[in-house]
């Protein structure tokens, strides 16, 4: 992936997502971001109206980005059980080390917790669209993507953090034992 370019509006929203890692939401306010940035409150100015609106699009940039692209990307597979192979290993390519920091993040600011809420929602419903596709009824779908996406944020929790391989291995053994008539 390529760098966006610098002071852009994408530089600013990724160079948060860095900050938020490295250093806390509490860093993710227009004076510290500036600093550590080493540009005037102008720069930030130049692409987000205040604080709030640069919240809100450092939030849908992330859902963007590891919600919408991911799904995107595995909807290139024709077959469920292919989109979610490709799925799995889109998130085990990808940089999603900001996720149990938004999640952390959330704990304190309910207005994350409302997009966390929308983000939640669309990942579970796409892989219970998948479960459903492979045969499973709506009611068990449902519960079978709640577990699969408990088990990804849940991972995200274990110190140290299981490797990507492992990860993918441990995913896959639970769905087959889930559901049957998923092929290998």
């Amino acid at each position: 992936m390529t760098k966006p370019p610098k002071n852009s509006r994408l530089d600013w929203l990724t160079f948060a997502l860095d900050v938020l890692i490295k250093k806390g939401p509490e860093q993710l306010k227009i004076t510290p971001l500036c600093d550590l940035k080493g540009v005037t409150k102008g720069s930030f100015y130049h692409h987000f109206k205040n604080r709030a609106v640069f919240i809100e699009s450092l939030m849908l940039h992330w859902y963007e980005t590891t919600t919408l692209a991911f799904i995107e990307q595995a909807n290139t597979q024709g077959s469920p059980a292919e989109r979610l192979q490709e799925l799995d290993k889109v998130i085990a390519s990808s940089n999603i080390e900001a996720e149990i920091h938004i999640r952390a993040w959330a704990l304190k600011d309910p207005t994350i917790g409302v997009h966390l809420q929308k983000i939640d929602s669309q990942r579970q419903a796409y892989l219970a669209q998948c479960y459903f596709e492979l045969g499973l009824d709506e009611s068990k779908a449902k519960d079978v993507a709640l577990m699969a996406y408990a088990n990804f944020l849940g991972m995200q929790q274990i110190h140290p953090t299981p490797s990507a391989e492992d990860a993918l291995r441990i995913t896959i053994m639970a769905s087959k034992a889930l559901i049957p008539n998923l092929n290998s």
